[in-house]
C-alpha cells in the first residue's frame, strides 16, 4: 500500500540559506519543510538544550511550530543524569509556564521531542508532561488525540531517540509500545535510523533509515494502526529520495 500521510522535510537551515544565497537570520538548526509546500514552512527545529540557562527560541522563526529537545539537566546535550527524573520535571515546568504567554501571542507552538537521556525519556514522562499541558487533572490513558487548532505545546515522536543500545534485541517490542502510547497524541512522527556509536558503544548514533536498527516493514504497519492519518511523518532533507523510498511514497519530484 502507498504512504499517503503527509510527509516533512528537515532540512538544514544553513545549507538552505546558502542555497539561496539569503543570510541566515534566524537560530535554528532544521526547517520544517511539508512536500506538498515546500515554501511554506511548518516550523523549525530549534536546537540546544532547553534547560540550560542559555537556551532561547527566536518568535519571528517561521512557521507555527518551534521543534526543540525536551532538555536534559546534564552538563551535555545527550547526557543522562538521575538529576533529570528528580528535578528535571520541575525544571521543564518552569520552562514552559515562563513560554506559555510568549507562545501564545505569537500563535506559536512548542512542540517537544523526547530523548532517551532527557528529562522526557520514555512514553510515560512525555505523556505526562503532554496531559498535564493540554488536560490538566486527567490522566492520559484515557484521553483522546491532541486537539486540533492553535495551541503552546505538542509532542513528536522520535522513534530512535528512545531508543538504548540495551533495547535492540527487543526492538520491535519497544517500537510497538512508543507507537501505541505516544502515535496517538502526537503532532508528528520524526523517522530516523539510530546504530550503536563507534566511539561510545554504550550509546546509538543517528544513521540514515535503512542502516540502523529500526524494524520497516513492523515500524510502517504500526504507524499505519496507531497514528492518525493527518499526522505527518518528518524525515531528513539529506538523502531525501532515499528515506521516501524506505517509507514507500513517491520520490520527491512527484509527491
Amino acid at each position: 500500500m502507498p504512504f499517503t500521510r503527509p510527509i516533512i522535510a528537515l532540512h538544514d537551515a544553513r545549507t538552505l540559506a546558502a542555497l539561496s544565497g539569503a543570510p541566515a537570520r534566524h537560530a535554528c538548526e532544521l526547517l520544517a519543510l511539508p512536500l506538498a509546500s515546500p515554501g511554506t514552512p511548518l516550523g523549525a527545529f530549534v536546537g540546544g538544550n532547553p534547560l540550560a540557562g542559555e537556551w532561547a527560541f527566536d518568535a519571528e522563526l517561521p512557521g507555527s511550530w518551534a521543534l526543540a529537545w525536551s532538555g536534559t539537566l546534564g552538563e551535555s546535550l545527550f547526557e543522562g543524569t538521575p538529576a533529570n527524573w528528580m528535578r528535571g520535571p520541575a525544571a521543564l515546568d518552569a520552562l514552559c509556564d515562563e513560554l506559555a504567554p510568549q507562545l501564545a501571542r505569537h500563535g506559536k507552538r512548542l512542540v517537544l521531542v523526547p530523548h532517551a537521556r532527557h528529562v522526557l525519556s520514555d512514553a510515560r514522562s512525555a505523556l505526562t508532561w503532554w496531559c498535564d499541558r493540554l488536560f490538566p487533572g486527567r490522566r492520559f490513558e484515557l484521553l483522546p488525540p491532541a486537539p486540533a487548532g492553535p495551541r503552546p505545546f505538542g509532542l513528536a515522536l522520535d522513534i530512535a531517540a528512545l531508543l538504548e543500545p540495551s533495547m535492540v534485541p527487543d526492538v520491535e517490542d519497544h517500537v510497538q509500545s512508543l507507537l501505541a502510547s505516544i502515535g496517538p497524541r502526537a503532532d508528528a512522527i520524526i523517522l530516523r535510523d539510530a546504530r550503536q556509536d563507534p566511539n561510545d558503544p554504550e550509546s546509538l548514533a543517528p544513521c540514515a533509515l535503512g542502516d540502523g536498527v529500526l524494524p520497516r516493514e513492523r515500524t510502517l504497519e504500526l504507524i499505519a494502526r496507531h497514528v492518525p492519518e493527518q499526522v505527518p511523518v518528518a524525515v531528513s532533507g539529506a538523502g531525501l529520495d532515499r528515506a521516501l523510498a524506505w517509507l514507500g511514497a513517491a520520490p520527491a519530484s512527484h509527491a
